[in-house]
C-alpha cells in the first residue's frame, strides 16, 4: 500500500492539500501577514547578511579567480587569497555605498527641489513655446487656457499648509516620532548583525556550499537532490549576470550621457547623467523616469535644449541597446523583452523599486524552468520546433480544412 500511495497518490495528495492551504489562506489573510511580518522581524539581520554577502561575492570572485590565484599560486595561500580578495571587496562596497549616500540621494533630493522651485517658470516656459509653436498653432490657445487655469499660487498654498498640517505638535508625525526613532535603531542594529553574519558566510562559502548540499543529498531522494542544486546554481547565476549587467550598463550610460551633454553645452550635466546612470537599474521604467525628470530640468532653462536632450537620450539609448549590450554584456539574461516588462511592473506593485529590481532575475529563473520543462516535454513527445513554427504560420483556413479532413 505504502508503494501505491507514493507512486500513484502522492502528487495529488501534495496538490489536494496546497489548495486547502490557499483556500484556508484567503480568510486569514491578515493574521498570515502579521505572521510573515513577524518571522521577517526576526530574520532580518540574516536577510541582510545573505544578501551583502551575495553582493560582496561577485568582486571577491573576480579578484580571486583573476588576481590573488595568479600571485599566490601554491595552494596553502588559499586563505591568504580570500582574505585579500574579501578586503578588497569590503573597500568597493563601503565605497559604492558612500557614492549612493553623498552623491546619488542628495542630488535627486536637489532634483526635485529644483523641480518643485521652477514649476511656475516651466509653465510660463511651456506656454512660451506653445505659442511659438508653428506646428501647434490649432491647439494653442486651446492648452494655454488649460495651462493658464491651473492656479500656481494655490497649489503652491496648499502644499505649505499640508507641511504646516504634516509637523503640528499635535499631528501622527510628533506623536509618532518615538516609533520611528525606534524602527530606525533596530534596522541599524539588524544591519549591523548583518555585515558581521556576511563576514562569516563570505569567509566560510565554501564550507557552507558544501554542507548545504551535503544535507539535501542526505534527506532527499538523489533526483530531487540534484534538481535543487541546479535551481539552487541557476538563481544564483540569473541573480549574478543581472547584477553585473545592470552596473556595467549603469556606468556607461552615465558617463556617456555625461560626456554628450558637456559636449552639447547642456544644463545640469552632472545631475541629470547620475540620475540617468542610477535609474538605469531599472530596466526600461528606470530610463523613462530619468529621462523626463532631465527634461523638466532643462525646459525651465531652454524648450530648445530640452528639445535636443531628448534626441540626445533617444540616439544614445539605442547606440546602448544595439552596440554595448551585445559587444560588452551580451545576452546574459536570455529573457525575453516582454518577461522582463511583466516582472518590473509586478515587483514595482508588490515591494516597489526594489521588487522592480529582484523580479527581474527571479523572472528569469522561472523562465529558464519553465523553458526546461518545456523542452523536455516536447522531446517525449516527439514534437520539433520546425513542426510547431510550421503550424502557427498556417492561415485559419488551412487548419479549418485540416480539421475538416481529419473528421472524414
Amino acid at each position: 500500500m505504502k508503494e501505491i500511495f507514493e507512486e500513484k497518490t502522492r502528487k495529488y495528495f501534495i496538490i489536494g492539500i496546497l489548495l486547502i492551504g490557499i483556500f484556508y489562506g484567503f480568510f486569514y489573510l491578515d493574521r498570515i501577514g502579521e505572521i510573515l511580518d513577524t518571522t521577517y522581524k526576526v530574520f532580518r539581520p540574516i536577510v541582510y547578511g545573505l544578501v551583502i554577502a551575495f553582493i560582496i561575492n561577485l568582486p571577491m570572485n573576480f579578484f580571486h579567480d583573476e588576481i590573488f590565484t595568479k600571485i599566490f599560486k601554491d595552494d596553502k595561500h588559499e586563505k591568504l587569497r580570500r582574505s585579500f580578495s574579501l578586503i578588497l571587496s569590503w573597500i568597493i562596497f563601503f565605497a559604492m555605498v558612500t557614492i549612493v549616500l553623498t552623491v546619488l540621494i542628495p542630488e535627486l533630493s536637489r532634483a526635485v527641489g529644483v523641480i518643485s522651485e521652477n514649476i511656475p517658470a516651466f509653465m510660463n516656459s511651456l506656454i512660451d513655446f506653445i505659442n511659438g509653436s508653428k506646428l501647434l498653432t490649432n491647439v494653442s490657445k486651446f492648452i494655454v487656457t488649460r495651462l493658464e487655469e491651473i492656479n500656481i499660487e494655490r497649489i503652491s498654498d496648499s502644499f505649505t499648509k499640508i507641511l504646516q498640517d504634516f509637523f503640528r505638535p499635535d499631528s501622527d508625525f510628533i506623536n509618532k516620532t518615538g516609533s520611528i526613532i525606534n524602527s530606525v535603531s533596530q534596522g541599524i542594529l539588524s544591519l549591523s548583525i548583518g555585515f558581521v553574519f556576511s563576514l562569516y558566510v563570505s569567509m566560510n562559502k565554501t564550507k557552507l556550499k558544501n554542507g548545504a548540499a551535503r544535507l539535501v543529498f542526505a534527506n532527499l531522494s538523489e533526483k530531487t537532490a540534484r534538481q535543487i542544486v541546479y535551481v539552487a546554481k541557476l538563481s544564483y547565476d540569473s541573480f549574478a549576470r543581472f547584477l553585473e549587467t545592470r552596473i556595467l550598463s549603469c556606468l556607461a550610460l552615465g558617463v556617456a550621457c555625461f560626456i554628450g551633454m558637456w559636449v552639447l553645452r547642456l544644463p545640469s550635466a552632472g545631475m541629470i547623467s547620475i540620475l540617468m546612470g542610477a535609474f538605469d537599474m531599472i530596466p526600461y521604467i528606470g530610463a523613462f523616469l530619468a529621462t523626463s525628470i532631465g527634461i523638466i530640468l532643462i525646459f525651465t532653462y531652454s524648450p530648445g535644449k530640452a528639445l535636443v536632450f531628448l534626441i540626445f537620450i533617444l540616439i544614445l539609448q539605442n547606440v546602448q541597446q544595439q552596440l554595448f549590450y551585445p559587444l560588452v554584456i551580451g545576452k546574459h539574461q536570455g529573457l525575453p523583452p516582454i518577461w522582463i516588462f511583466v516582472s518590473v511592473i509586478i515587483g514595482g506593485g508588490l515591494f516597489g523599486i526594489f521588487g522592480m529590481i529582484a523580479f527581474i532575475p527571479l523572472a528569469t529563473v522561472l523562465y529558464t524552468l519553465l523553458e526546461d520543462n518545456t523542452t523536455k516535454k516536447l522531446k517525449e513527445k516527439s514534437i520539433s520546433d520546425e513542426e510547431i513554427e510550421k503550424l502557427t504560420n498556417k492561415s485559419f483556413i488551412e487548419l479549418r480544412e485540416e480539421r475538416i479532413e481529419n473528421y472524414q
